[in-house]
């Protein structure tokens, strides 16, 4: 068997990280839209084994401008880790993009894979990191045209073929819930919670067989339902994490209007007009409520695309921030907690990592009354098109 080398879950730092402690890194990049690469990562345990599964896309040069190299870690405090040799692995190239395969025991204690992406022109260096840990939950995934699905969200009406690390047939929860969105920073910790999450319905799928999600909706895919392990992906339409529909527009809305605009929204029933009144109304300016728009929903679609779980990413906590404050100018990392700090308004939000058999890496912000002023003196901006 292949030792296995868990990946991480891209985190980027534009600053050399040789020599560096994960700490001092900043991660802003992570959630760039202009960044040069692109890395995912899937981890699945298999029995006394863990695999990782990665893809490296080269956005801006070709693949041979960059290496890629190895170590392992003790801690986010650690300077320096031990270098890593990878000869056990599978990898192949199809175009801009690299896929490979490695494999480890599951250790006693948990540490840190380290993957460094250097450009040989620009001399940048790009850190990856993932928490090497027993208990990780998930122990399956889909494929699409042979092809594992890199990203949390699901297509209705796709065909994906299940895959699982046993020939056990595989008990699938549908949740058709579609959740809450996150409460304001400055809310109450608990406030809008989202329900316990019941199922709506169940069926069996063997694996190896083929699985077109026809609600949207969350489905979790399990061996054992009283067991912490499965893998879950969230079926969405064939536009996310773009929205186009008016429907659709409404809901993220909730965080930069009034009660009443609001309900006005909701209560356009998809009329365009309608819809567009009151962003005018918002905005008092038909250039600036283009900008608005513009600007707004392709926050929207970031979010989405970065932060989707078992909710539309932009529900999500940092969706959430991102939405309302768009990309971090200093991302930092310890023990796998991440904290955002934005420059203009000397703000510094915290994310928790609270992850479960429906998602290992969630994030929950910690919420403080004082974030309250910042918070509507942002959203008064966004108001002005002024983002």
């Amino acid at each position: 068997m292949e030792r296995l080398f868990v990946l991480c879950l891209s985190l980027l730092s534009f600053s050399l990280s040789y020599s560096q402690a994960i700490t001092s890194l900043n991660f802003r990049e992570w959630y760039n839209p202009e960044r040069e690469i692109d890395f995912s990562i899937h981890v699945v345990k298999e029995g006394n084994q863990l695999r990782a599964y990665y893809q490296f896309e080269a956005k801006q040069l070709a693949l041979n401008k960059y290496t890629l190299t190895w170590e392992r870690r003790d801690s986010f405090t650690q300077r320096e880790g031990t270098t890593l040799a990878i000869r056990d692995s599978t990898n192949s190239q199809i175009g801009m993009y690299q896929q490979g395969m490695m494999a480890f025991d599951i250790p006693a204690k948990s540490w840190l894979l380290v993957a460094m992406v250097t450009n040989q022109d620009s001399k940048m260096s790009y850190t990856y990191f993932k928490t090497i840990e027993a208990n990780y939950p998930v122990n399956g995934w889909l494929e699409q045209n042979k092809e594992r699905v890199a990203q949390k969200f699901i297509t209705q009406n796709k065909e994906y073929v299940v895959k699982s690390v046993s020939a056990e047939m595989l008990f699938v929860s549908y949740y058709k819930t579609d959740f809450s969105a996150a409460s304001p920073p400055f809310t109450d910790r608990n406030a809008n919670a989202d329900r316990f999450m019941f199922y709506d319905s169940t069926f069996k799928i063997s694996s190896g067989s083929s699985f077109t999600p026809s609600r949207p909706g969350l489905y979790l895919f399990q061996q054992d339902t009283n067991a912490a392990a499965g893998f879950a992906f969230r079926c969405v339409n064939e536009t996310y994490p773009k929205f186009s529909k008016i429907a659709d527009l409404i809901e993220p809305l909730i965080f930069v209007t009034t009660e009443d605009e609001y309900k006005e929204l909701l209560n356009s029933n998809g009329d365009k007009t309608k819809f567009d009144k009151v962003i005018l109304d918002i905005t008092r300016d038909r250039e600036r409520a283009k900008t608005f728009m513009r600007n707004y929903y392709r926050r929207v679609e970031l979010a989405n695309q970065y932060f989707s779980s078992y909710k539309p990413g932009w529900k999500t906590d940092r969706g959430m921030i991102y939405l309302i404050f768009g990309l971090p100018d200093e991302l930092s990392v310890n023990d796998g907690n991440e904290v955002w700090y934005y420059k203009t308004t000397r703000t510094r939000f915290t994310f928790v990592k609270s992850g479960s058999v429906y998602d290992p890496d969630n994030y929950v912000l910690l919420r403080d009354k004082r974030f309250m002023e910042t918070w509507f003196s942002t959203v008064d901006l966004i108001r002005k098109s002024r983002f």
